[in-house]
């Protein structure tokens, strides 16, 4: 189980209402998105779906940063 670090901050989104709400109030497809820490990849998993024409994420959390 992943826990959230307080020391970065870290809430994780898991409410699919939410990051629905969240990749709808935008455009993503065919545009370049940065993604900054993506956590678990919920909302990533969601914005690759919307086929972006690239697609960056940075992580700072080292254990999340190597997750498959």
């Amino acid at each position: 189980m992943i826990r959230a670090k307080k020391s970065l901050g870290q809430n994780f989104l898991i409410d699919q209402n939410i990051l629905t709400k969240i990749t709808n109030s935008v455009t993503i497809e065919n545009k370049e998105i940065f993604e900054v820490g993506p956590g678990t990849g919920n909302l990533t998993s969601l914005i690759i779906q919307k086929k972006p024409k690239k697609f960056f994420v940075i992580e700072k959390d080292n254990i999340l940063a190597k997750k498959p």
